[in-house]
């Protein structure tokens, strides 16, 4: 997909030993995990449990506080910019841009890793830039200026933004944020014919527990910080997990059409605690 191909020799990620955090503030602890090219992954866990820093880690925004991240088999924090640009993108989950930028300036800026020494827009630039609109179904915005947006336009243009770097490693924070069931599943459908057709990487942290069942070859399970369950969807999403990570009682079946596991939660599990604090 990419006009720089990857060291496909080595793991998409390597996390040796790796902690987390903010200042002071630890979120996760000699985290070790390896991330395959070609393959999709999706993060899930309770809110707080880790998986938003993980990502944030594994896309260089902060820096682990002990151990390293190896991108292609070379550590991500002494690449250049502009190298780790061109293997991966990323859609985070907070979005800042200037309120007057229009649809296709942001997208155009997913080219700057690829521009040449003037900084100069080529062809091929032209042509990975109308991909990712037309994927994103975004033609007719093109033109408004991105305060002018709903939230799932405003998404759907970051989401262009990322495919037009054209990487083989796509990395999203809670990408069906402010979309509706219909654009969510397209986005979700979209990203899977990315990695079916084009050999994409995904890494991505989602809060639908069925969504990442069905749109992930692997979930990896977090809480407090560490990883709780890694494995096949089928392997993760149990009632048990379901019980000590979300604290929810909830079955498991089958979805019928996509052959999936699909949770159906029943009731909160309150500690004595709670129970009481709730009773009074």
């Amino acid at each position: 997909m990419t006009e720089h191909e990857p060291i496909k020799s080595s793991p998409a990620f390597t996390t040796d030993e790796v902690s987390t955090g903010y200042g002071s503030h630890v979120v996760s602890r000699r985290l070790s995990l390896t991330i395959e090219h070609g393959t999709r992954t999706a993060l899930v866990g309770p809110n707080g449990s880790g998986k938003s820093t993980t990502l944030k880690t594994l896309a260089r925004l902060i820096e682990p506080l002990s151990g390293a991240v190896y991108l292609s088999g070379e550590d991500i924090n002494r690449l250049p910019t502009r190298q780790v640009a061109r293997q991966m993108a990323i859609l985070p989950q907070v979005h800042e841009v200037p309120a007057e930028l229009t649809v296709m300036e942001l997208v155009e800026q997913g080219r700057f890793p690829h521009v040449g020494t003037l900084g100069m827009l080529r062809r091929r630039d032209d042509e990975a830039i109308q991909d990712a609109i037309g994927m994103t179904r975004l033609a007719d915005f093109v033109h408004r200026p991105i305060d002018t947006l709903s939230g799932g336009e405003r998404q759907r243009a970051w989401m262009a933004l990322a495919l037009s770097q054209q990487t083989d490693i796509l990395l999203l924070d809670e990408p069906t944020t402010f979309l509706d069931v219909g654009h969510q599943l397209d986005l979700l459908e979209l990203i899977t014919g990315l990695n079916r057709d084009r050999g994409v990487t995904i890494v991505m942290v989602l809060h639908d527990l069925n969504h990442a069942a069905r749109f992930s070859d692997r979930m990896i399970a977090m809480s407090g910080g560490d990883v709780v369950a890694d494995g096949p969807p089928a392997e993760v999403l149990t009632p048990r997990l379901l019980r000590d990570c979300f604290g929810v009682e909830a079955s498991v079946v089958t979805d019928p059409v996509t052959g999936s596991p699909m949770c159906i939660p029943h009731s909160p599990i309150f500690s004595d605690d709670e129970e009481n604090a709730a009773n009074e």
